[in-house]
């Protein structure tokens, strides 16, 4: 029972166990309430008896009801904690280790994946999966385990009304399997279609802008409401699926007892049966029935957890970024013939090879598109390689654990993520146990200061969600604070101060030129008048290396880089 749980539902070892054993303790309740009906049945036998003349003795009646309704509580309070409060630990730590695999896995991942999905398999399938095991799962794998004992009971003492008591319940079961398939693949189609309801929303609240400057409301509404109308036929296929299941199941049970009562009635007609052991078997029949009939509504949850289920052991099964705690012995970057697609259509990356050293800056330019920003996440083992090495202090980042290595480097790319938090909270993140100096100091070196004291609470100021409440420039001075608040020996900067005025520019350089002596300095640039006081500058195009030097010597070759310099000198020149 153990394993084949573990493996149908995914659960762990202890969620299995426990699983388990509300399975039973749900059988033994079921044996349990055919207590009280077979007293009534005695107390009928014994009626019966002093009706011929016989002696009525009550004394037995005052000391089983108590003992009966011990056994019923004492089953019903073990039943609950197995089944509810197990259930619930179970869930829990499946969500806390599904949290801790997404985590783990690549950045490749999430690239290629739906997030809408992703939300709902983690939000909604749980909380599906976490109702079914505590609702469904026992109580029907209950009901069945004790309708077979029953089963065997009843065949040892009269095999025909065996059989017109229990007929009904394979019957339903084949039902169920006939109709899994199909049930499967409507939900699975109102699952997709939800996921483009979501994505349509988000698409309609992300660019409501847009949409209503380019006088396009009436389109996007009446595309969304396009998706809204086929989600809306998918969940009505598959919503009227479950009465076509369960109207024959429950016709199946009520038809049961029609033939309890017939063969009965026939059984006692012909003597093989009498009176007291006829009611004894209609009892048995409720006893059988009533929770087959009570789980038959959880019915559907089985059918409906297939695509949950199958989704969660996706995710678990996805092979993660895993590696060891490691101490570099310094903190050069050494790039050997890295390669790397996002798709097997077309490489990003193409054999590039360079050292960025420790105490130096190492700029990385390029016309867009050319991989400097997937070189830098490539660098901090957001992703593996396919092929070729990165090592770091000696090192190959990919034999290190990838939260480890992260500890060691400070980023500020140029798309900022900030939170529905306040500022000082937002600029802590890059130090979880900074004090409220050293987080004000940091904001002063990415000159956020001042606009940080304008604000209606200061540093206490809630930015609102993705910090929807700042400018751009903002947001990337709030990044910028964060990065050197960490203070980490290696810093990653792509364009981070595209969003920032000239003069403040010049003055988080200042800042941030004070703050990188023996560290590693990565800059991701467009604007190439920010690295010509550059160490060493990697000029890249289409994946590959094109040249590398310091700023006078690429200049004086008149080469790629001298070509790009030019590019942007003409075009500043013509907006002038």
């Amino acid at each position: 029972m153990k394993k084949l749980l573990q493996r149908y539902f995914h659960l762990s070892d202890e969620g299995s166990v426990n699983m388990s054993r509300a399975i039973y303790w749900s059988a033994a309740r079921n044996m349990i309430f055919i207590l009280p009906m077979l007293l009534i049945a005695l107390f009928l036998q014994d009626g019966l008896a002093y009706l011929r003349g016989d002696s009525f003795s009550i004394a037995k009646y005052l000391y089983l009801i108590p003992i009966i309704l011990i056994l019923r509580y004492v089953t019903e309070r073990i039943l609950y904690d197995r089944v509810y409060t197990t259930t619930y630990t179970e869930t829990a730590k499946k969500r806390i280790a599904l949290s801790k695999r997404l985590a783990e896995l690549p950045l490749s991942f999430f690239s290629g994946r739906d997030l809408a999905d992703l939300s709902r398999t983690i939000l909604v399938d749980m909380e599906r999966l976490e109702h079914c095991f505590s609702h469904a799962v026992p109580q029907f794998v209950g009901a069945i385990i004790s309708s077979v004992i029953i089963f065997i009971m009843v065949v040892a003492f009269n095999y025909k009304m065996a059989i017109a008591i229990f007929w009904p319940v394979p019957l339903a079961l084949l039902l169920i399997a006939l109709f899994k398939s199909k049930k499967s693949r409507l939900d699975t189609k109102h699952h997709q279609d939800t996921i483009r309801v979501s994505n349509g929303m988000q698409e309609l609240l992300d660019n409501v802008l847009p949409i209503r400057a380019y006088q396009r409301t009436k389109k996007s509404l009446s595309e969304f409401k396009s998706v809204l109308d086929a989600a809306e036929c998918s969940q009505l296929r598959s919503e009227i699926l479950n009465p076509i299941i369960l109207a024959p199941i429950l016709s199946l049970f009520r038809l049961g007892i029609v033939s309890i009562l017939l063969v009965g009635f026939s059984e006692f007609a012909s003597g093989s049966l009498n009176l007291v052991q006829l009611l004894n078997f209609i009892i048995v029949s409720v006893v059988v029935y009533e929770p087959l009939i009570g789980c038959t509504v959880f019915l559907l949850e089985f059918l409906y957890i297939g695509e949950p289920l199958r989704r969660n052991a996706e995710l678990m099964s996805i092979e993660t970024m895993t590696g060891e705690k490691k101490q570099p012995r310094n903190y050069d970057y050494e790039v050997r013939d890295a390669r790397f697609a996002y798709s097997s259509e077309q490489e990003t990356i193409r054999g590039v090879s360079f050292t960025a050293k420790q105490g130096e800056v190492t700029a990385l330019v390029g016309p867009s598109g050319c991989g400097k920003s997937t070189l830098a996440k490539l660098m901090l083992r957001f992703y593996d390689l396919d092929s070729g090495e990165i090592r770091l202090g000696g090192e190959r980042i990919s034999d290190w654990d990838p939260e480890d290595l992260l500890k060691y480097s400070s980023v500020v790319f140029q798309d900022v993520i900030l939170f529905n938090n306040s500022v000082r909270e937002n600029i802590r993140i890059g130090k979880k146990d900074a004090s409220d100096e050293e987080v004000e100091r940091a904001a002063k070196l990415a000159q956020a200061d001042e606009f940080i004291r304008k604000l209606p609470q200061g540093y206490n100021t809630m930015i609102g969600e993705a910090g929807s409440l700042l400018s751009g420039g903002e947001r990337q001075r709030l990044s910028i604070a964060r990065a050197l608040l960490k203070d980490a020996p290696i810093i990653f900067l792509d364009e981070s101060t595209a969003s920032i005025d000239a003069d403040s520019e010049t003055k988080i350089q200042e800042a941030i030129a004070g703050l990188i002596a023996d560290k590693t300095l990565i800059l991701i640039a467009h604007r190439l008048r920010t690295v010509m006081n550059c160490d060493h500058i990697v000029v890249l195009d289409e994946g590959r290396v094109v040249e590398e030097g310091r700023p006078e010597e690429l200049l004086a070759k008149n080469g790629a880089f001298k070509k790009l310099v030019d590019m942007q000198s003409m075009k500043r020149d013509s907006r002038l």
